[in-house]
């Protein structure tokens, strides 16, 4: 409170962490919410990826990332509409274990591909071998992120899907910068999958 309180300018990157800086004592006119961002020069112009439709996902394997609700809508999109679509997750951490063991019970394990911890130069390549990367958040926990993510999606060319939690509505202006569903919502998810797997200029708009 005491540093909040006498800093001259406090830059949070989402009105979340805004909102919990005013909370402790930061003053309202020196506050401002400046989101995260990314250099657009790190990511080659897109091309847009070959094979089967793939569902990627860029970040480290920790709980806030709702990778539950999208290992379902995976497993949703290849039963009932893409038979041969693949998931790729770019990252690593704590959760992998347990999301190895779902996709094996899912009988999905031979169509994903985790790549652990990849170097940040390598980020761009493994993007391009994308169709459209999603953030998935659970509405169970409060959101202040400004995930970075989002905006490598947007730089690297891809169409995004995302949860409708925090400020991901207006990073992606309400629906004209990437797709948006309910949090916690596997059908709907797997829903919005498939309108992009069999929609190319949908994808491309995005």
């Amino acid at each position: 409170r005491r540093a909040f309180a006498s800093a001259g300018h406090v830059a949070a990157v989402s009105q979340g962490a805004a909102a919990y800086a005013l909370s402790h004592g930061a003053l309202r006119d020196r506050v401002d919410v400046v989101p995260n961002g990314v250099n657009p020069s790190r990511f080659p112009k897109a091309v847009p990826a070959e094979g089967a439709f793939t569902v990627g996902f860029l970040g480290t394997l920790k709980p806030w990332h709702d990778t539950a609700t999208l290992i379902e809508a995976f497993a949703l999109l290849r039963a009932d509409k893409i038979p041969d679509a693949r998931l790729l997750i770019v990252g690593d951490g704590p959760d992998r274990a347990r999301i190895e063991a779902r996709l094996d019970a899912l009988g999905l394990g031979g169509a994903a591909h985790l790549t652990g911890a990849v170097p940040a130069s390598d980020v761009a390549a493994w993007l391009g071998r994308m169709h459209v990367a999603v953030a998935p958040y659970s509405a169970d926990q409060p959101f202040y992120f400004s995930p970075l993510k989002i905006y490598e999606y947007m730089a690297a060319g891809l169409p995004v899907l995302a949860s409708r939690v925090g400020d991901l509505p207006d990073v992606l202006d309400h629906g004209s910068l990437g797709l948006l569903t309910d949090p916690d919502d596997p059908a709907a998810m797997a829903h919005a999958l498939s309108q992009l797997a069999n929609d190319p200029a949908l994808r491309a708009r995005l």
